[in-house]
């Protein structure tokens, strides 16, 4: 058996596997997250919630916690300006009935840290401990905290966050290998990884240690694993058009799919996405930035993704990817011809989070 496919426990939670799925926003809803379960991923978070939105019982909000029957085990994260309000979002987020929490002092999107939220955190040490103790005190469910080695380069500060959030009790922690300040062209650092790791080797609390950033295939997530000490990995962007990526960590081995089996998995995405969102325009729009992020790696796909970047119903998007399937071989291995080396600049997200200056649960955000 595999380092990745061993069963670990945050707290008093069994994770069947040590490859996570990020919360992440505008992405990590229940169809994404049904896809990326089926194919492996051992944990899986509803996308960042605002705990200011919580606190003023934003639908919108309330409605992103929605879990599907399938979902045995479901963690949620949260992000907040003050302690307190963060504190009374877990309390909320508990009563819901999600197995474990999380608290994001890492997101490095302007509109989030503008609002004091995300990275914003670790500019205040203080507040990292009065944040995760005023939340430890409102559940017993595991808790945990993802955070950057610092918000700049000249103020790296993972080893003091990482003592704090230990001191003041979490289950798990997780580290992001870059500052707030810096972008995913800048290589994810595995060595600030693994200075936070060294401190939670040091600290007789047994508490589970991840390493997020740059995790787009088996190799990489190995390399993580070797050269930081962490017991499990967190992928990001790494699952975004291809949910195929927990199979092959937990596997071992490089694995692309066939036409065949992507065009299955595709097809059940967008049966998830109409059984969810029901079949509406809204449904469509949603389902596009995955539609597009599948299909590259196939030949003449470009053609395709300008068609499915206008779809109006799901209906329409099917026809579309079954034409296209009359003109593929079933056999045709993804990215076959094409590079798939995948550099840390890799960024699909780029243009719903920092372009559009996108925020977590804008509408409580903006109250």
């Amino acid at each position: 058996m595999s380092f990745f496919n061993q069963a670990i426990m945050i707290g008093d939670l069994h994770i069947k596997n040590r490859v996570f799925l990020a919360p992440l926003a505008g992405v990590s809803d229940i169809p994404f997250r049904r896809i990326c379960q089926e194919l492996g991923a051992g944990l899986t978070y509803v996308e960042m919630l605002s705990a200011t939105a919580i606190s003023y019982n934003n639908k919108r909000t309330f409605e992103m916690m929605a879990r599907h029957k399938t979902e045995s085990v479901l963690g949620v994260q949260v992000t907040g300006p003050i302690a307190s309000q963060v504190a009374h979002a877990v309390t909320v987020l508990d009563g819901q009935g999600f197995n474990t929490i999380d608290i994001n002092m890492g997101c490095p999107v302007r509109k989030v840290v503008g609002a004091g939220c995300g990275s914003a955190i670790l500019k205040d040490p203080e507040r990292i401990t009065e944040t995760v103790l005023s939340s430890r005190a409102s559940t017993k469910r595991p808790l945990s905290a993802k955070y950057r080695l610092g918000y700049t380069r000249e103020n790296v500060n993972v080893e003091n966050t990482t003592e704090r959030v230990i001191n003041a009790n979490v289950d798990m922690f997780t580290v992001h290998g870059r500052t707030r300040s810096e972008s995913y062209s800048t290589p994810c650092d595995l060595n600030g990884i693994k200075s936070a790791m060294s401190v939670g080797q040091n600290l007789s609390q047994k508490v589970v240690k991840v390493g997020n950033g740059d995790v787009f295939c088996y190799s990489s997530a190995d390399k993580m694993q070797k050269e930081t000490g962490c017991d499990a990995v967190m992928v990001s962007r790494g699952a975004l058009g291809n949910p195929w990526i927990f199979s092959e960590i937990l596997a071992g081995t490089s694995l692309s799919p066939t036409f065949e089996e992507w065009f299955d998995v595709v097809m059940r995405h967008i049966s998830y996405q109409e059984e969810h969102y029901g079949k509406t325009k809204l449904s469509a729009i949603l389902a596009r930035k995955h539609l597009l992020w599948y299909t590259k790696g196939f030949p003449s796909s470009k053609g395709v993704r300008d068609l499915l970047n206008r779809v109006e119903d799901l209906t329409q998007a099917r026809e579309i990817l079954k034409d296209y399937a009359l003109r593929t071989p079933k056999d045709f291995i993804r990215f076959t011809g094409f590079s798939q080396e995948i550099t840390s600049d890799y960024d699909p997200k780029y243009e719903m989070d920092r372009n559009l200056d996108r925020g977590v649960g804008d509408e409580g955000m903006d109250a």
